[in-house]
């Protein structure tokens, strides 16, 4: 289990995580020009207060991650979450250029609770995977895992689904069917596993930890008619997820669901949700069975800015 200790851990681990992502989009766009930055526009929240770190303890079944948000025209900012239920003033990822990475996922390979990994997939379909050192002084390490994975349309890690102790990736293919890859330390993949069709029906699939206090990993998704169902997690590699559970309509009004892990350190995972007015609001996990979140809390608007989040 991970300790963040203080203010200064928090800005540590923000800064790896940027200088991961830097080298994860000069790995995929290798060749390509690095367009320079605009000069950074007012960050659409205030910094809130700092607030202690000490004792909070990030754990795989609620991790902290932070937060990344690219625009079109290139330039990749990080928030770092201040455990209020928000995040403190945006940064600018220095010497990047988001415009050749076409999907981008967080991971905790070795489930300690905090960033560790991230895969980037370039605009030829190669994935490239970058570790995030836990010390300041390491380098990130970039690699090639392979090619061919333009045929998904979602990558995500939601956390250990397999009960590996290590995080998997899913990836859904553009025929609906869902395909999950045990990962290893190193950022390599194992075979693929064919957990189901049908996930085409989804135009969202989020998650990241439990978020009903079982142990396990679980997802939400959202379908077309705007109605948000609930994956329970089982542990099971060839099925791992429960039949679902209506969680309730109207999740229409948002354009973006994403999830970071536990935003306000209670020790679940959370769910962040964008509106089309460009408002992002938070929906903190409750642990409930078939209900996992509470009612709604205004972040703050100006996120429509972005094209990404992740």
């Amino acid at each position: 289990m991970a300790q963040l200790s203080g203010r200064k851990r928090g800005r540590a681990l923000s800064r790896l995580a940027t200088a991961a992502i830097a080298a994860a989009l000069v790995g995929a766009t290798a060749g390509t020009a690095v367009a320079t930055p605009a000069p950074p526009v007012p960050a659409p929240l205030k910094a809130a207060p700092a607030v202690p770190r000490d004792a909070v303890h990030p754990t795989a079944a609620a991790p902290f991650f932070p937060l990344f948000a690219t625009k079109a025209s290139g330039e990749v900012y990080t928030y770092e979450p201040n455990l209020q239920g928000g995040f403190g003033d945006r940064e600018i990822v220095k010497d990047s250029d988001s415009r050749d990475a076409t999907a981008s996922v967080q991971v905790d390979l070795n489930q300690h609770g905090l960033m560790d990994g991230l895969y980037l997939r370039a605009t030829d379909g190669s994935l490239v995977f970058t570790s995030v050192p836990e010390n300041e002084n390491e380098e990130p390490k970039t690699g090639r895992i392979g090619g061919g994975w333009n045929i998904y349309d979602r990558i995500l890690s939601p956390g250990d689904l397999t009960g590996s102790g290590h995080a998997d990736l899913i990836a859904r293919d553009k025929s609906g069917v869902l395909w999950l890859y045990q990962t290893r330390q190193d950022g390599t993949l194992g075979d693929r596993v064919r957990i189901g069709r049908g996930w085409d029906i989804y135009t969202d699939i989020v998650g990241r930890g439990d978020l009903n206090g079982d142990g396990k990993t679980d997802l939400v998704a959202k379908d077309r008619n705007g109605v948000l169902w609930f994956y329970k997690g089982t542990g099971n590699i060839n099925d791992p997820f429960e039949s679902r559970v209506r969680v309730g309509g109207g999740w229409n009004t948002y354009d973006m669901l994403l999830s970071t892990g536990d935003m306000n350190a209670d020790g679940r995972s959370d769910m962040l949700a964008r509106d089309h007015d460009g408002v992002l609001w938070l929906y903190k996990g409750n642990g409930n069975q078939s209900d996992p979140f509470e009612n709604r809390v205004r972040i703050g608007g100006g996120w429509g800015q972005y094209n990404s989040l992740f």
